[in-house]
């Protein structure tokens, strides 16, 4: 066999091995390699979402154990380890004190227990009378305060005071209500916080408070009732006017009368003009000079 011949064997052996390697390499080698690195990569990746899911817990958390921390470190509240009725009476009278309430009228009275956990509380029902600023100072001291009271219901009742001390009448209000202090178990629950520094906000209206009183304010100053008066003379803007005890004074227009005001002088009518507020109802009264007449005796 001639070299050439056997060359053109040796190559045509080599180019068919170098076929048949890269066809099995290009139809089965390289697929399935590459289906492997596609199954490995999905699993990395999902390993990466766990991780990141992982981390946003971890990171939720640590914010959740910072607001924790932050809300203990600041908290405004204590419980006591135990409750009895003197104390409680005892912390609701420092609450009046505070409150500058010292007409605040309060008989308290315990309800019942319920205990069994780490924190339980007691019940109380308190009733009073007084104004009402003074309850809802009251209301608020309790429910902000540094120990944990809560009020769990409450009514009130209005009623209208008048006398001849009061130069205005005044609404008393009774209320009742009932309260809940709490106490625990837990040491660190009980430990004393600082004193808030909030205050409540001035009451500024009063449901209570009717437009209209049903009794008529009392005289205290001893003003001139023009219900009982005599006008005597009258001229520009001033009238002379006689009380009902024989004494004559001049009103003038502005003076100051009983429930209201001189407002206007009518000479030519021999009249003086009043502006009254008896109790929420305002009127306009006139008083005008009586002339005696004296009837003669005819002889017929």
């Amino acid at each position: 066999m001639s070299y050439k011949i056997r060359n053109s064997i040796a190559l045509g052996v080599i180019i068919l091995l170098v076929a048949l390697i890269g066809t099995y390499i290009t139809v089965f080698y390289q697929p399935r390699k590459i289906q492997q690195n596609v199954k490995e990569a999905q699993k990395i990746e999902t390993q990466l979402q766990d991780n990141n899911v992982q981390l946003s817990a971890i990171a939720e958390t640590q914010a959740k154990l910072r607001e924790t921390i932050h809300r203990w470190n600041n908290r405004i509240k204590e419980i006591s380890e135990s409750d009895i009725s003197s104390q409680t009476y005892g912390y609701l009278s420092d609450i009046i004190t505070e409150s500058g309430a010292q007409q605040l009228k309060m008989n308290l009275s315990f309800v019942s227990s319920k205990g069994g956990g780490r924190i339980g509380y007691n019940t109380y029902k308190i009733e009073g009378v007084s104004e009402f600023p003074n309850i809802m100072r009251f209301m608020w001291l309790l429910e902000n305060g540094r120990k944990l009271y809560k009020i769990s219901s409450i009514t009130f009742h209005g009623s209208e005071i008048g006398g001849d001390s009061l130069e205005a009448p005044q609404i008393s209000i009774g209320y009742n209500m009932e309260i809940k202090a709490f106490f625990t178990r837990e040491k660190t629950l009980s430990m004393q916080v600082m004193k808030p520094d909030s205050v409540p906000q001035p009451i500024t209206s009063n449901p209570f408070q009717p437009s209209i009183f049903s009794r008529s304010p009392a005289n205290v100053r001893n003003l001139v009732d023009v219900n009982r008066i005599s006008v005597k003379a009258t001229a520009n803007d001033k009238a002379l006017v006689m009380r009902e005890d024989g004494r004559l004074i001049t009103l003038r227009v502005g003076d100051e009368v009983f429930l209201g005001k001189v407002t206007a002088v009518y000479p030519q009518e021999g009249s003086v003009e009043f502006t009254l507020n008896d109790g929420g109802i305002v009127s306009t009264k006139r008083v005008q000079i009586k002339f005696e007449t004296k009837k003669k005796d005819v002889e017929q």
